[in-house]
Protein backbone atom coordinates (compact mmCIF):
# COMPACT_ATOMS: atom_id res chain seq x y z
CA UNK A 1 0.00 0.00 0.00
CA UNK A 2 1.35 3.42 -0.92
CA UNK A 3 2.17 5.52 2.18
CA UNK A 4 -0.39 8.25 2.74
CA UNK A 5 2.17 10.84 3.88
CA UNK A 6 5.70 11.75 2.91
CA UNK A 7 6.75 12.32 6.52
CA UNK A 8 5.09 11.50 9.84
CA UNK A 9 6.37 13.50 12.82
CA UNK A 10 5.91 12.33 16.41
CA UNK A 11 5.84 15.20 18.90
CA UNK A 12 4.51 18.73 18.33
CA UNK A 13 6.99 20.65 20.47
CA UNK A 14 9.33 23.25 18.92
CA UNK A 15 11.42 20.61 17.16
CA UNK A 16 8.53 18.68 15.66
CA UNK A 17 6.47 21.70 14.63
CA UNK A 18 9.49 23.50 13.14
CA UNK A 19 10.37 20.41 11.10
CA UNK A 20 6.75 20.13 9.96
CA UNK A 21 6.55 23.77 8.85
CA UNK A 22 9.70 23.61 6.75
CA UNK A 23 8.68 20.31 5.16
CA UNK A 24 5.18 21.54 4.31
CA UNK A 25 6.53 24.81 2.90
CA UNK A 26 8.66 22.69 0.56
CA UNK A 27 5.58 20.80 -0.64
CA UNK A 28 5.79 17.59 1.42
CA UNK A 29 2.68 15.83 2.71
CA UNK A 30 3.18 15.91 6.46
CA UNK A 31 1.41 14.34 9.43
CA UNK A 32 2.16 15.66 12.92
CA UNK A 33 0.92 13.68 15.92
CA UNK A 34 1.12 14.38 19.64
CA UNK A 35 -0.14 12.62 22.76
CA UNK A 36 -1.70 15.91 23.96
CA UNK A 37 -4.30 18.33 22.74
CA UNK A 38 -3.12 21.90 22.26
CA UNK A 39 -2.54 24.34 23.78
CA UNK A 40 -0.78 22.42 26.54
CA UNK A 41 1.87 23.27 29.10
CA UNK A 42 5.45 22.01 28.86
CA UNK A 43 7.93 22.17 31.72
CA UNK A 44 10.88 24.28 30.61
CA UNK A 45 12.95 27.39 31.30
CA UNK A 46 11.17 29.07 28.34
CA UNK A 47 14.25 30.93 27.02
CA UNK A 48 14.40 31.73 23.31
CA UNK A 49 18.00 32.56 22.40
CA UNK A 50 18.96 34.81 19.48
CA UNK A 51 19.55 31.66 17.39
CA UNK A 52 15.99 30.52 18.12
CA UNK A 53 14.65 34.00 17.38
CA UNK A 54 16.28 33.85 13.95
CA UNK A 55 14.22 30.77 13.09
CA UNK A 56 11.10 32.35 14.57
CA UNK A 57 11.70 35.26 12.21
CA UNK A 58 12.22 32.92 9.26
CA UNK A 59 8.87 31.31 10.08
CA UNK A 60 7.23 34.75 10.23
CA UNK A 61 6.38 34.49 13.93
CA UNK A 62 8.30 37.31 15.62
CA UNK A 63 5.38 39.74 15.74
CA UNK A 64 3.13 37.07 17.26
CA UNK A 65 5.86 36.12 19.76
CA UNK A 66 6.18 39.71 20.97
CA UNK A 67 2.51 39.70 22.02
CA UNK A 68 3.13 37.19 24.83
CA UNK A 69 6.90 36.83 25.18
CA UNK A 70 8.99 39.04 27.45
CA UNK A 71 12.15 40.61 26.07
CA UNK A 72 15.38 40.36 28.08
CA UNK A 73 18.44 42.39 27.12
CA UNK A 74 21.13 40.94 29.34
CA UNK A 75 22.45 38.12 31.51
CA UNK A 76 23.38 38.05 35.19
CA UNK A 77 25.65 35.26 36.43
CA UNK A 78 26.05 34.79 40.19
CA UNK A 79 28.95 32.65 41.42
CA UNK A 80 28.73 30.28 44.40
CA UNK A 81 30.46 32.94 46.56
CA UNK A 82 28.06 35.67 45.38
CA UNK A 83 30.42 37.30 42.87
CA UNK A 84 28.29 38.71 40.06
CA UNK A 85 28.66 39.50 36.38
CA UNK A 86 26.00 41.50 34.52
CA UNK A 87 26.33 42.09 30.79
CA UNK A 88 24.19 42.80 27.73
CA UNK A 89 23.57 40.14 25.10
CA UNK A 90 26.60 40.47 22.78
CA UNK A 91 25.91 41.47 19.18
CA UNK A 92 26.45 38.98 16.38
CA UNK A 93 25.85 39.52 12.69
CA UNK A 94 22.41 38.32 11.62
CA UNK A 95 21.17 37.76 15.17
CA UNK A 96 19.22 39.79 17.71
CA UNK A 97 21.07 41.30 20.68
CA UNK A 98 18.28 40.22 23.03
CA UNK A 99 16.30 37.13 23.88
CA UNK A 100 12.73 36.31 24.87
CA UNK A 101 11.14 34.33 27.66
CA UNK A 102 8.13 32.66 26.07
CA UNK A 103 5.96 30.28 28.12
CA UNK A 104 5.67 27.00 26.29
CA UNK A 105 1.89 26.91 26.66
CA UNK A 106 1.77 29.74 24.15
CA UNK A 107 5.00 29.19 22.22
CA UNK A 108 4.34 25.58 21.27
CA UNK A 109 0.78 26.36 20.21
CA UNK A 110 2.04 29.23 18.04
CA UNK A 111 4.55 26.96 16.29
CA UNK A 112 1.93 24.24 15.85
CA UNK A 113 -0.57 26.66 14.29
CA UNK A 114 2.12 27.84 11.85
CA UNK A 115 2.65 24.22 10.79
CA UNK A 116 -1.10 23.68 10.36
CA UNK A 117 -1.35 26.89 8.33
CA UNK A 118 1.42 25.54 6.09
CA UNK A 119 -0.72 22.50 5.30
CA UNK A 120 0.34 19.97 7.96
CA UNK A 121 -2.28 17.48 9.17
CA UNK A 122 -2.34 17.41 12.97
CA UNK A 123 -3.61 14.50 15.08
CA UNK A 124 -3.83 15.36 18.81
CA UNK A 125 -4.38 12.84 21.61
CA UNK A 126 -2.49 10.22 19.61
CA UNK A 127 -0.16 8.06 21.71
CA UNK A 128 2.40 6.36 19.48
CA UNK A 129 2.91 2.88 20.86
CA UNK A 130 5.27 1.65 18.17
CA UNK A 131 6.91 2.64 14.89
CA UNK A 132 7.42 -0.10 12.31
CA UNK A 133 9.66 0.17 9.28
CA UNK A 134 7.94 -1.80 6.57
CA UNK A 135 8.92 -1.99 2.92
CA UNK A 136 8.88 1.44 1.36
CA UNK A 137 7.79 3.32 4.49
CA UNK A 138 6.98 3.41 8.17
CA UNK A 139 3.77 2.87 10.11
CA UNK A 140 2.81 4.61 13.32
CA UNK A 141 0.75 2.39 15.60
CA UNK A 142 -1.15 4.09 18.41
CA UNK A 143 -4.29 5.98 19.27
CA UNK A 144 -6.18 6.92 22.41
CA UNK A 145 -6.61 4.98 25.63
CA UNK A 146 -9.27 2.68 24.16
CA UNK A 147 -8.77 3.15 20.43
CA UNK A 148 -6.24 1.83 17.95
CA UNK A 149 -5.24 3.53 14.71
CA UNK A 150 -2.28 3.63 12.37
CA UNK A 151 -0.77 6.01 9.83
CA UNK A 152 1.76 5.32 7.10
CA UNK A 153 4.46 7.56 5.66
CA UNK A 154 7.59 7.31 3.56
CA UNK A 155 9.74 8.48 6.48
CA UNK A 156 9.46 9.73 10.02
CA UNK A 157 10.76 12.20 12.58
CA UNK A 158 10.85 11.48 16.31
CA UNK A 159 10.65 14.69 18.36
CA UNK A 160 9.46 13.36 21.72
CA UNK A 161 11.99 15.06 23.97
CA UNK A 162 13.29 12.87 26.78
CA UNK A 163 10.46 10.30 26.43
CA UNK A 164 12.31 7.02 26.79
CA UNK A 165 9.83 4.20 25.92
CA UNK A 166 9.37 5.02 22.24
CA UNK A 167 13.09 5.61 21.70
CA UNK A 168 13.84 2.25 23.27
CA UNK A 169 11.32 0.51 21.02
CA UNK A 170 12.98 1.98 17.93
CA UNK A 171 16.43 0.97 19.21
CA UNK A 172 17.59 4.59 19.24
CA UNK A 173 18.03 5.03 23.00
CA UNK A 174 21.48 4.22 24.44
CA UNK A 175 21.61 1.94 27.51
CA UNK A 176 22.70 4.75 29.86
CA UNK A 177 21.84 8.19 28.43
CA UNK A 178 23.10 11.24 30.32
CA UNK A 179 20.29 13.12 32.08
CA UNK A 180 20.11 16.15 34.31
CA UNK A 181 16.93 16.95 36.25
CA UNK A 182 15.21 20.27 36.93
CA UNK A 183 12.12 21.74 38.56
CA UNK A 184 10.33 24.98 37.71
CA UNK A 185 7.23 27.02 38.52
CA UNK A 186 5.77 30.42 37.65
CA UNK A 187 5.56 33.13 40.30
CA UNK A 188 3.94 36.55 40.47
CA UNK A 189 4.60 39.59 42.70
CA UNK A 190 8.36 39.22 42.82
CA UNK A 191 10.56 42.20 43.64
CA UNK A 192 13.87 43.31 42.16
CA UNK A 193 13.27 42.02 38.62
CA UNK A 194 14.71 43.71 35.56
CA UNK A 195 15.13 42.88 31.88
CA UNK A 196 17.89 40.38 32.64
CA UNK A 197 18.10 36.59 32.61
CA UNK A 198 19.50 35.55 35.98
CA UNK A 199 21.51 32.36 36.35
CA UNK A 200 22.65 31.60 39.91
CA UNK A 201 25.27 29.06 40.93
CA UNK A 202 24.72 29.99 44.59
CA UNK A 203 21.90 28.18 46.35
CA UNK A 204 22.02 25.12 44.05
CA UNK A 205 24.40 22.12 44.08
CA UNK A 206 27.12 21.95 41.46
CA UNK A 207 27.06 20.87 38.71
CA UNK A 208 23.79 22.76 38.41
CA UNK A 209 22.21 26.16 38.93
CA UNK A 210 19.07 28.03 39.81
CA UNK A 211 17.38 30.60 37.61
CA UNK A 212 15.03 33.55 37.64
CA UNK A 213 13.78 34.32 34.13
CA UNK A 214 11.39 37.30 34.18
CA UNK A 215 8.12 36.96 32.27
CA UNK A 216 7.05 40.53 33.16
CA UNK A 217 8.35 43.28 35.48
CA UNK A 218 6.85 41.41 38.46
CA UNK A 219 6.62 37.73 37.41
CA UNK A 220 9.11 35.03 36.51
CA UNK A 221 9.84 31.45 35.58
CA UNK A 222 11.85 30.26 38.61
CA UNK A 223 13.66 26.95 38.68
CA UNK A 224 16.69 24.89 39.61
CA UNK A 225 18.39 21.85 38.16
CA UNK A 226 21.45 19.71 38.57
CA UNK A 227 23.40 16.76 37.22
CA UNK A 228 23.57 14.09 39.90
CA UNK A 229 27.19 12.94 40.04
CA UNK A 230 27.72 12.35 43.75
CA UNK A 231 25.84 10.40 46.47
CA UNK A 232 26.13 13.48 48.69
CA UNK A 233 23.89 15.53 46.40
CA UNK A 234 20.10 15.80 46.93
CA UNK A 235 18.12 12.90 45.57
CA UNK A 236 15.46 14.88 43.71
CA UNK A 237 15.13 17.98 41.58
CA UNK A 238 12.27 19.11 43.81
CA UNK A 239 14.63 19.02 46.79
CA UNK A 240 17.11 21.22 44.93
CA UNK A 241 14.33 23.60 43.93
CA UNK A 242 12.98 23.91 47.47
CA UNK A 243 16.47 24.62 48.80
CA UNK A 244 17.00 27.26 46.11
CA UNK A 245 13.82 29.07 47.14
CA UNK A 246 15.14 29.18 50.71
CA UNK A 247 18.47 30.65 49.63
CA UNK A 248 18.82 34.13 51.15
CA UNK A 249 18.80 36.42 48.06
CA UNK A 250 15.98 34.41 46.43
CA UNK A 251 13.90 34.06 49.59
CA UNK A 252 14.02 37.82 50.14
CA UNK A 253 12.96 38.60 46.57
CA UNK A 254 10.09 36.12 46.70
CA UNK A 255 8.86 36.98 50.20
CA UNK A 256 5.51 38.30 48.94
CA UNK A 257 5.29 36.26 45.75
CA UNK A 258 2.55 33.82 44.76
CA UNK A 259 3.06 30.55 42.89
CA UNK A 260 0.60 30.55 39.99
CA UNK A 261 1.37 27.18 38.43
CA UNK A 262 2.07 23.60 39.31
CA UNK A 263 5.62 22.92 40.46
CA UNK A 264 6.92 20.41 37.91
CA UNK A 265 10.11 18.41 37.52
CA UNK A 266 11.54 17.18 34.24
CA UNK A 267 14.58 15.38 32.82
CA UNK A 268 17.11 16.96 30.47
CA UNK A 269 18.89 14.67 28.04
CA UNK A 270 22.23 16.16 26.97
CA UNK A 271 24.25 13.33 25.42
CA UNK A 272 24.20 14.44 21.78
CA UNK A 273 27.94 13.97 21.32
CA UNK A 274 27.48 10.18 21.58
CA UNK A 275 23.76 9.82 20.75
CA UNK A 276 22.24 8.10 17.75
CA UNK A 277 20.33 10.53 15.55
CA UNK A 278 18.88 8.39 12.75
CA UNK A 279 18.04 4.93 11.50
CA UNK A 280 16.39 3.52 8.40
CA UNK A 281 13.65 6.02 7.39
CA UNK A 282 13.78 7.80 10.78
CA UNK A 283 15.59 10.86 12.17
CA UNK A 284 15.59 12.35 15.67
CA UNK A 285 15.41 16.06 16.40
CA UNK A 286 15.89 18.13 19.54
CA UNK A 287 16.12 16.49 22.94
CA UNK A 288 15.29 13.08 21.47
CA UNK A 289 18.79 13.30 19.97
CA UNK A 290 20.30 14.55 23.24
CA UNK A 291 20.39 18.16 22.02
CA UNK A 292 20.28 20.02 25.34
CA UNK A 293 23.25 22.23 26.23
CA UNK A 294 25.38 20.47 28.90
CA UNK A 295 26.22 23.75 30.66
CA UNK A 296 23.03 25.81 30.44
CA UNK A 297 20.28 23.21 29.94
CA UNK A 298 18.97 25.24 26.97
CA UNK A 299 17.19 23.17 24.34
CA UNK A 300 14.60 25.14 22.35
CA UNK A 301 17.23 26.62 20.04
CA UNK A 302 18.73 23.18 19.31
CA UNK A 303 15.31 21.64 18.75
CA UNK A 304 14.38 24.26 16.18
CA UNK A 305 17.75 24.25 14.43
CA UNK A 306 17.84 20.45 14.22
CA UNK A 307 14.27 20.54 12.88
CA UNK A 308 15.33 22.93 10.16
CA UNK A 309 18.28 20.68 9.25
CA UNK A 310 16.09 17.57 9.31
CA UNK A 311 13.60 19.16 6.93
CA UNK A 312 16.36 20.12 4.48
CA UNK A 313 17.79 16.60 4.42
CA UNK A 314 14.40 14.89 4.20
CA UNK A 315 13.29 17.05 1.28
CA UNK A 316 16.45 16.11 -0.62
CA UNK A 317 15.99 12.42 0.14
CA UNK A 318 12.29 12.43 -0.68
CA UNK A 319 13.13 13.86 -4.07
CA UNK A 320 15.76 11.19 -4.65
CA UNK A 321 13.46 8.46 -3.35
CA UNK A 322 16.07 7.21 -0.89
CA UNK A 323 15.34 7.30 2.85
CA UNK A 324 17.59 4.38 3.69
CA UNK A 325 19.99 4.22 6.62
CA UNK A 326 22.94 5.12 4.42
CA UNK A 327 21.09 8.04 2.81
CA UNK A 328 19.98 9.54 6.13
CA UNK A 329 23.56 9.51 7.36
CA UNK A 330 23.63 12.91 5.65
CA UNK A 331 21.42 14.24 8.46
CA UNK A 332 23.81 13.02 11.13
CA UNK A 333 26.76 14.56 9.27
CA UNK A 334 25.04 17.95 9.10
CA UNK A 335 24.09 17.80 12.80
CA UNK A 336 27.64 16.86 13.77
CA UNK A 337 29.08 19.67 11.67
CA UNK A 338 26.84 22.16 13.46
CA UNK A 339 26.80 20.85 17.04
CA UNK A 340 29.39 18.12 17.76
CA UNK A 341 32.24 20.43 18.70
CA UNK A 342 29.86 22.63 20.70
CA UNK A 343 28.76 19.69 22.82
CA UNK A 344 32.15 18.05 23.27
CA UNK A 345 33.83 21.23 24.46
CA UNK A 346 30.86 22.49 26.47
CA UNK A 347 30.89 19.19 28.35
CA UNK A 348 34.59 19.66 29.05
CA UNK A 349 33.97 23.24 30.14
CA UNK A 350 31.28 22.04 32.54
CA UNK A 351 33.54 19.34 33.93
CA UNK A 352 36.33 21.87 34.55
CA UNK A 353 34.42 24.88 35.86
CA UNK A 354 31.37 23.50 37.65
CA UNK A 355 32.99 23.63 41.08
CA UNK A 356 33.59 26.34 43.70
CA UNK A 357 37.31 26.47 43.05
CA UNK A 358 37.10 27.67 39.44
CA UNK A 359 33.55 28.97 38.97
CA UNK A 360 34.08 31.76 41.50
CA UNK A 361 37.23 33.15 39.83
CA UNK A 362 35.73 32.62 36.35
CA UNK A 363 32.77 34.89 37.14
CA UNK A 364 35.01 37.36 38.98
CA UNK A 365 37.22 37.49 35.90
CA UNK A 366 34.19 37.93 33.63
CA UNK A 367 33.09 40.88 35.76
CA UNK A 368 36.49 42.57 35.42
CA UNK A 369 37.83 41.52 32.02
CA UNK A 370 35.84 42.26 28.85
CA UNK A 371 37.57 39.40 27.02
CA UNK A 372 36.41 36.83 29.61
CA UNK A 373 32.92 38.36 29.79
CA UNK A 374 32.46 38.12 26.04
CA UNK A 375 33.95 34.61 25.91
CA UNK A 376 31.60 33.32 28.61
CA UNK A 377 28.50 34.87 27.05
CA UNK A 378 29.32 33.76 23.52
CA UNK A 379 29.97 30.21 24.72
CA UNK A 380 26.67 30.14 26.63
CA UNK A 381 24.86 31.37 23.50
CA UNK A 382 26.72 28.88 21.24
CA UNK A 383 28.27 31.74 19.27
CA UNK A 384 31.75 30.53 20.12
CA UNK A 385 33.25 27.10 20.69
CA UNK A 386 33.64 26.33 24.39
CA UNK A 387 37.29 25.53 23.73
CA UNK A 388 37.81 29.28 24.12
CA UNK A 389 36.79 29.01 27.77
CA UNK A 390 39.58 26.46 28.20
CA UNK A 391 42.22 28.43 26.33
CA UNK A 392 45.47 29.52 28.05
CA UNK A 393 44.38 33.16 27.81
CA UNK A 394 41.08 32.50 29.61
CA UNK A 395 42.71 30.27 32.22
CA UNK A 396 45.31 33.00 32.85
CA UNK A 397 42.56 35.55 33.62
CA UNK A 398 40.74 33.05 35.83
CA UNK A 399 43.86 32.33 37.86
CA UNK A 400 44.52 36.06 38.26
CA UNK A 401 41.17 36.25 40.05
CA UNK A 402 41.60 33.12 42.14
CA UNK A 403 41.75 35.09 45.39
Amino acid sequence: MKPHYDVAIIGAGPGGSTTASYLAKAGARVLLVDKSNFPRDKTCGDALSPNALKIMGDLGLLDALKKFGYRLNGVRLVAPDGSTMVAPIPPKAGLADYLYIAPRYQLDNLLLQRAIDAGVDFEPNFWVRDVKTEGDGITLHGGGRSTSRHFSARGGVIAVGAAIPLLKKTGLMPPTPKFAVATRAYYENLTGLDDIMEIRFDGAPLPGYGWVFPTSPTSANVGAGFLKKSPSLPTTARGVFDAFLEHGPIKERMANSTCVSAIKSYPLRMDFSTARTFSDRLVLVGEAAGLVNPFTGEGIDYAMESGQIAAQVLIDQLESGDLSFSALRAYDKKLRARFQSVFVWTMRMRNLYMNDWLLNPLIRAANKESYVERTVLEVLLSYRNAIQALSPRTIYHVLRNFF
